[in-house]
């Protein structure tokens, strides 16, 4: 297997882990699992990672918001390529 193949893998697999199997977690387990990151990092900063919440309206109609979801997968391997070297503000 030459480097490009092995290359061409390695990118489609990491598609596929951060697409299909991505786990998302809250800002204290992303915090055990990338030890570099705090708690107040991600609440002064956590604009600049691929963040969502989980919003539903219960029988009452009355909608509710639950804290910040962080992608794991995605996370760690911004660490491992450097990307989280160039976090910006958005």
């Amino acid at each position: 297997m030459d480097s490009k193949l092995r290359a061409e893998i390695v990118a489609t697999v990491r598609q596929a882990m951060t697409t299909y199997a991505e786990k998302w977690v809250t800002a204290e387990v992303l915090c055990e699992h990338v030890g570099t990151l705090t708690p107040r990092f991600l609440k002064d900063h956590g604009q600049m990672f691929n963040r969502t919440r989980v919003e539903w309206t219960d029988e009452n109609g009355a909608e509710h918001i639950q804290g910040w979801l962080y992608p794991l997968h995605e996370i760690q391997e911004m660490m491992e390529d450097g990307r989280i070297k160039r976090l910006q503000v958005r």
